[in-house]
């Protein structure tokens, strides 16, 4: 049921005529959304709750395959749940869930400043959800991004969606092809091989944390993985087609060269041993990355139990709290001096000199409180 204008005439006509010939759910929003679907936003009239409705392209009858009716059962709290789904012919994939308050993760990232523990939280409960899908219910995700991770701004609790690109793997060793929904995020061995394993959702999760991390991800100015060369030969290229062509080809190489994202691009807080469980997840080599979600898991504890907080707030300083209270902030003065002060009290701040303007030594000093 429709009340409204929905400027969804580029949507295919099957989905378009499915939405409208609801009676259940009264539509109030569309949003286009290219490789990863078709999106409406409703209410259920009797239910009385928000709702989206969500369309991919699929084969036949995929409301009758293994993936679809494990989808049916999986009951998480990190992963979305999918109330409903059917086969719309002649080659769609409707999905039925609940509408999440808080939007994508992605979204939460540009408003927002994450400190480092908020963003070891945020991956270990995505990781928890990979759990369910790797472990109980042998299913590869294929496209884990920010964008196709909600946000409960409430519980702070992510929740794995856009489940339509999910594939069942029998065995740890197995893969199955790549999804090409999102470029970027596609790991060494889907590019080189079209081969995805558990390992390579690990991949995509260890990008999800290094963009969480500050980490530089250009995912809004892509010619920014370019070096200078690249870019001169980019811009004498006229013809846009043979110029996205060759871009294209471009972050291949640096894909098959593990080279697309670099933790020493990280903010100088971020200590080493979050860098070596980043690069470990992210390996060229899919054999040496985590073997299973409960190794990579098991890290992101450790580090959440040994590291004060750092947060970079929204005048540049950089605020380091620890478990026991203890605040310290670091900031630069006019005059380009790094001061260090520590809170005593609760309210008041007061400096501390002993790392003689040294950035380094004043966050050592922060961090062993």
């Amino acid at each position: 049921m429709i009340k409204i204008e929905l400027n969804d005439e580029e949507c295919p006509q099957a989905i378009r005529d499915f939405v409208r010939n609801n009676p259940d759910i009264e539509i109030y929003d569309y949003v286009k959304r290219g490789l990863n679907g078709e999106v409406y936003f409703g209410k259920r009239i009797k239910m009385g709750d928000d709702v989206v409705l969500k369309f991919y392209w699929a084969q036949k009858d995929f409301d009758e395959s293994e993936e679809a009716i494990t989808l049916r059962n999986i009951d998480h709290s990190n992963v979305l749940k999918i109330w409903d789904l059917k086969f719309v012919p002649k080659n769609f994939a409707y999905f039925l869930s609940p509408k999440i308050s808080g939007g994508d993760l992605q979204s939460f990232i540009d408003s927002n400043h994450i400190s480092s523990k908020e963003a070891l939280e945020i991956v270990a409960g995505i990781l928890m959800g990979l759990t369910e899908l790797h472990s109980k219910h042998k299913l590869v995700h294929r496209d884990l991004k920010p964008g196709n991770i909600l946000f409960d701004l409430e519980t702070k609790m992510p929740i794995i969606a856009d489940l339509g690109a999910v594939k069942k793997v029998y065995d740890t060793k197995e893969s199955v092809t790549a999804s090409k929904a999102t470029f970027y995020y596609l790991p060494p061995e889907s590019v080189m091989n079209d081969e995805y394993y558990f390992q390579s959702d690990i991949y995509q999760v260890g990008i999800i944390l290094f963009q969480l991390l500050g980490g530089k991800f250009h995912l809004d100015n892509p010619i920014a993985w370019c070096n200078s060369k690249e870019k001169n030969e980019l811009e004498k290229i006229k013809n846009p087609q043979e110029k996205i062509a060759r871009f294209d080809d471009i972050i291949t190489e640096k894909i098959k060269k593990g080279k697309l994202i670099d933790t020493n691009t990280l903010p100088s807080h971020i200590d080493s041993s979050i860098k070596k469980v980043i690069n470990r997840a992210t390996n060229f080599h899919y054999e040496k990355r985590y073997s299973n979600t409960a190794l990579f898991l098991k890290d992101i504890h450790n580090l959440l139990r040994a590291q004060p907080d750092f947060k970079i707030l929204e005048n540049g300083e950089l605020l380091i709290s620890h478990t026991s209270g203890k605040k310290f902030k670091i900031f630069t003065e006019a005059k380009k001096k790094i001061l260090l002060e520590k809170c005593v009290d609760g309210k008041t701040w007061r400096k501390i000199n002993k790392h003689n303007g040294d950035f380094a030594k004043a966050l050592e000093i922060a961090k062993n409180g």
